[in-house]
C-alpha cells in the first residue's frame, strides 16, 4: 500500500515538474521577456487618471507611471506607454503583443495576473452642490451609477448593491476625468472613485463627496498575455522584491498618492497678508526680471504666488522646485543652476514665460497672448497648439482666451485627445490655473493703484467685492 502511494506521489510530482518546464520552454508559451529585450522596448497599457498616469508641466507623472518607469530601467529597456479606455480592446492588444503588460486597469483575477503591489478602498461619490447626502440606501436605485469600463468596479458595485438592485452604466471609452466632470456639471448623479482618486479630486473640487465606502482593500494587479511563459513574470517579481527592499515602492507611493496639485484660489485676505509679509523679500527680483523680459511685474508675481505662494523652499509632488516651480529640464534650458535660489528661480520663470509668449501665434490678439503663454507655462506649449487645432476642426477661430477654454477642457477626453499630437492633458487644471492667476493679478493691479496700500494692514478691506 505504501509502495503504491509512493509511486502515485512520485508520478504526480513528475507531472508537475514536466508542466512547469513546459510552461517555461515549450513554443506555445511565449518568452515575452526575451522578446522585450530583443526589441529594447516594453509597452505598458495604462489608464489615464490622477492615481495612475497624466502629464503636467511637460512631465509624465503618476504612481503607476513611475512604477513602470522604474521597471523599464530595471530591465534596461525603453518605455512606451499606450493609454487604454476599453478593457476588451486592451486585452486583445495584450494577447496580440501590441501591449506587453496591462497595469492597474481594473481587471479581476484571471490567468496571467501577477503581483498585487497595493490595495485601495472605493467610494460611491456625488456632488454635494446639487444633492444632499443619501440617507436611505434603497433610494440608490432612483439614479444610475455611472462607472468607467472596469470589471473590478463593476464587481464591487454588483456585490455591494445586490440587495437594493442598484443599476449602473458603464461609460465606454471614458476615462475617470471625463466622468468626474460629468458629475461636476450635474450630468450624472453618482460615480465610483478609489480613495486615492477621491483625495486627489477633492483638493480642487470639495463638492465631490463620498456617500459611503463600498469596498475595502481591493488589490491592483498587473496582467500578462494568457500564453506568456514564466520568464517575464519572474523578472517582474524580482523587480518588486528589489524596489521593496530598497524602500523605493514606499517612496513612489508617498510622492504620488499622498499629494495632489493645489490650484485653489486662497482668497484675497490671505493673498494680501502674504503680499505684506513675504513678497517684499522678492519684490526687487520680480520687478527687475519683469523689466528685462518685458513682463508686467504684477503678472509675474501672480504666477509665482500661484506656483508656490512665494515659498523659496517649495517642492511639488512632481519634483518641480522653487518660487517659480521650474522643472529640471526647464531650469537647464533657462541656464538656471539652482532652482531653490529665489533670484535664479524668478529669473528662470521670467525667461521661460518670455519663451512661451514668443511662441504664441499672431492670430491671437495681443491683449490675450499673455494668457496663452501662462497656460503654456503650466501645461506645455504642445497642448496649447493641440487645443487650437481642435477648435479649427470645429471651424472655430481662436483669437482670445475665452475661445480656447472649451478646447483645453477637451484635452482630458479620450474622443478628443486621441486625435491630437501631444495626447492627454488635464486641461481643466490649466483653465483653473489661469483663472487664479488672473484673480491675483487683478488684486495686485488694484492694490498697486493705491498709495502705500501694500503696507497697510487694512488693505484687504478695500479690495473690490468682485475679487
Amino acid at each position: 500500500m505504501l509502495n503504491l502511494l509512493s509511486r502515485i506521489l512520485y508520478v504526480t510530482f513528475l507531472i508537475l515538474v514536466i508542466i512547469g518546464i513546459s510552461k517555461l520552454y515549450l513554443p506555445f508559451n511565449v518568452n515575452d521577456y526575451e522578446r522585450i529585450l530583443k526589441n529594447d522596448e516594453i509597452i505598458i497599457g495604462i489608464r489615464t487618471g490622477p492615481a495612475s498616469y497624466y502629464e503636467i508641466k511637460n512631465q509624465k507623472i503618476g504612481f503607476t507611471y513611475e512604477l513602470v518607469k522604474e521597471l523599464s530601467q530595471h530591465l534596461n529597456v525603453n518605455l512606451k506607454i499606450k493609454t487604454i479606455n476599453s478593457i476588451e480592446e486592451a486585452i486583445n492588444d495584450l494577447n496580440e503583443r501590441k501591449i506587453d503588460i496591462l497595469v492597474d486597469v481594473g481587471l479581476i483575477e484571471r490567468k496571467g495576473q501577477i503581483y498585487s503591489h497595493r490595495k485601495t478602498d472605493y467610494h460611491l461619490v456625488y456632488n454635494n452642490k446639487y444633492y444632499n447626502k443619501l440617507s436611505d440606501l434603497d433610494k440608490i436605485s432612483e439614479d444610475p451609477i455611472n462607472i468607467i469600463d472596469s470589471p473590478e468596479i463593476e464587481t464591487i458595485v454588483n456585490k455591494y448593491f445586490k440587495p437594493t438592485k442598484a443599476n449602473y452604466n458603464i461609460l465606454d471609452s471614458a476615462n475617470i476625468d471625463e466622468i468626474v466632470h460629468l458629475l461636476l456639471e450635474n450630468k450624472i448623479r453618482y460615480t465610483v472613485l478609489s480613495s486615492d482618486e477621491l483625495f486627489f479630486y477633492q483638493d480642487d473640487f470639495p463638492e465631490i463627496s463620498s456617500v459611503f465606502k463600498i469596498a475595502t482593500d481591493i488589490k491592483s494587479y498587473w496582467t500578462l498575455p494568457d500564453d506568456s511563459s514564466n520568464h517575464l513574470q519572474e523578472k517582474i517579481s524580482e523587480f518588486f522584491t528589489f524596489i521593496i527592499k530598497e524602500n523605493k515602492l514606499k517612496y513612489i507611493k508617498q510622492r504620488n498618492l499622498n499629494n495632489g496639485p493645489q490650484y485653489n484660489f486662497v482668497g484675497s485676505k490671505n493673498f494680501v497678508n502674504d503680499l505684506a509679509n513675504i513678497f517684499p523679500q522678492y519684490e526687487f527680483y520680480f520687478k527687475s526680471f519683469s523689466k528685462k523680459y518685458g513682463h508686467d511685474w504684477r503678472l509675474l508675481a501672480s504666477i509665482g504666488y500661484q506656483e508656490s505662494h512665494w515659498n523659496k523652499d517649495a517642492i511639488s509632488y512632481t519634483g518641480v522646485k522653487g518660487i517659480m516651480m521650474l522643472t529640471k529640464n526647464t531650469a537647464k534650458d533657462m541656464k538656471v543652476n539652482d532652482r531653490t535660489n529665489p533670484r535664479d528661480s524668478i529669473y528662470g520663470g521670467a525667461k521661460y514665460l518670455k519663451k512661451m509668449l514668443d511662441k504664441v501665434p499672431n492670430s491671437i490678439n495681443d491683449k490675450d497672448k499673455i494668457w496663452f503663454a501662462i497656460a503654456a507655462y503650466n501645461i506645455g506649449y504642445g497642448h496649447i497648439i493641440d487645443a487650437i487645432d481642435l477648435a479649427k476642426k470645429d471651424n472655430k477661430v481662436v483669437s482670445d482666451w475665452k475661445s480656447i477654454e472649451p478646447y483645453l477642457l477637451k484635452l482630458s477626453q479620450s474622443r478628443y485627445y486621441k486625435k491630437t499630437k501631444f495626447g492627454y492633458a488635464r486641461g481643466w487644471e490649466t483653465v483653473k490655473y489661469v483663472q487664479n492667476i488672473r484673480q491675483y493679478y487683478d488684486i495686485l493691479v488694484f492694490l498697486d493703484s493705491q498709495d502705500n496700500i501694500i503696507n497697510n494692514n487694512k488693505s484687504d478691506n478695500k479690495i473690490p467685492s468682485t475679487l
